[in-house]
């Protein structure tokens, strides 16, 4: 069976960021693939994505996880 998969995150430059929105979504449950790609500006650009039938339940999480950083 084919999964669609939605991106619910990039970031430019350096991985981390996108490193641990994944441990964080992966810790709640939510399967995640991270892709990276390189650009000719930007460097690279890595792309969270999750299964389209979990994607509102991550974003709720993602939400979360990106309050308690600020």
């Amino acid at each position: 069976m084919w999964i669609k998969w939605r991106t619910i995150h990039e970031s430019y430059g350096l991985p981390r960021m996108a490193q641990e929105c994944r441990r964080y979504l992966e810790t709640r449950g939510v399967r995640v693939r991270l892709l990276a790609q390189r650009t000719k500006r930007a460097g690279h650009v890595y792309v969270l994505q999750v299964p389209a039938e979990e994607r509102e339940e991550a974003e709720q999480w993602l939400r979360r996880f990106k309050q308690t950083l600020q």
